[in-house]
């Protein structure tokens, strides 16, 4: 009989410890989380950076289980795969997106345009979110858009001799990814599209004499710097570039309420902080370039103002054809008249 009461005994104390407010043993919800790199590299670490950061503000009751670039399918399908529910999130950009959407990469970088500052400022007060959020559903995608950090203006070129006029481009074979390189190939540039990977046994090879890539931070690990001693600026070509994070619309009902809540104040915690690391990193890279004997080269103004002018050209062209792209453009350029003004106003021209 005493047995039966100890036991008995027991089995109460547990129904109370686990009826306690805050002692119960919280679900655990795991997502599957692909990135856009290979794992060791800048964003992988970025995205390894928020996951840490959403496991920790809700107490290990949201894990991100973080897969790099291509581990759960083709990096450009990852849209399609979120949106079917094979995966719950993907950490990429909307360019990449581009064969399935064409507008896509207005929401990535526009060429000649918005730099970090600008995209989120359009983003967050000139109505980019709803857009973004109403591009996904008119082309039947099951998923939500948080757009996180911004990553700021990229190398425009790395060549073996400096390139800073319109003639210094013409028969150079370089790699340029679209939007810019579909403007320079219209206006009889050698452009050649190569993934990244292939970017320096082509160099090595003479199959290309320059190349785009990214940032100073993420150039550096390509060890392009080793073949290509000068990089031109400005980027004119990706002023800068959005990162988002879109999310199975599904999977992200099925959370709780306060995990929501948590979810979308962590990614905009993280898109500060995940933007300014960057922007250290970077400032590291340029250091070491400096010290590798890589020589910057400031492209003429003109040859700026005229690369500006043919992509915007371009980018009127595509809206044109296409009354969503337009949509997105037209709201780019009238936020940018307002905000372009002001902005240089209250600034110092440092």
């Amino acid at each position: 009989m005493k047995k039966i009461w100890v036991k008995a005994l027991l089995v109460v104390a547990a129904l109370l410890f686990l009826a306690t407010p805050g002692m119960a043993a919280e679900k655990v919800i795991k997502w599957k989380v692909q990135g856009f790199v290979p794992a060791g590299m800048l964003y992988h670490d970025t995205l390894l950076r928020t996951a840490a950061a959403v496991k920790k503000a809700t107490n290990g009751r949201l894990v991100w289980d973080v897969h790099p670039a291509g581990s759960l399918v083709p990096p450009f399908e990852g849209v399609k795969a979120v949106s079917d529910g094979v995966y719950q999130a993907n950490y990429g950009y909307a360019a990449q997106w581009v064969g399935k959407i064409p507008v896509a990469p207005l929401f990535c970088s526009i060429p000649g345009g918005f730099n970090a500052l600008d995209m989120a400022m359009w983003l967050n007060e000139g109505g980019g979110k709803e857009l973004y959020q109403e591009m996904y559903d008119k082309y039947g995608f099951n998923v939500k858009v948080f757009p996180v950090e911004p990553i700021t203006m990229e190398n425009f070129m790395w060549s073996k001799k400096p390139l800073r006029t319109v003639e210094d481009f013409k028969g150079i074979k370089m790699r340029m990814m679209p939007l810019m390189g579909d403007v320079l190939a219209k206006h009889g540039m050698s452009v050649i599209f190569v993934p990244g990977g292939e970017i320096m046994p082509n160099l090595q090879r003479g199959v290309l004499d320059a190349a785009e890539y990214s940032i100073p931070a993420f150039d550096k690990t390509l060890g392009i710097w080793e073949i290509c001693k000068f990089v031109m600026l400005p980027g004119i070509h990706q002023p800068c570039s959005q990162i988002e994070i879109v999310v199975n619309k599904k999977a992200y009902a099925a959370l709780p309420d306060d995990l929501k809540e948590i979810l979308a104040v962590t990614l905009g915690k993280m898109r500060l902080e995940n933007w300014l690391w960057t922007e250290k990193k970077n400032i590291e890279a340029v250091e070491f370039l400096k010290g590798k004997g890589v020589t910057t080269v400031m492209m003429d103004p003109e040859t700026v103002k005229t690369f500006t002018k043919w992509a915007h050209e371009y980018l009127d062209e595509l809206a044109a054809k296409d009354p969503f792209f337009k949509k997105v453009w037209d709201s780019q350029k009238k936020f940018g008249a307002q905000w372009y003004p002001y902005h240089a106003t209250y600034n110092l021209p440092h």
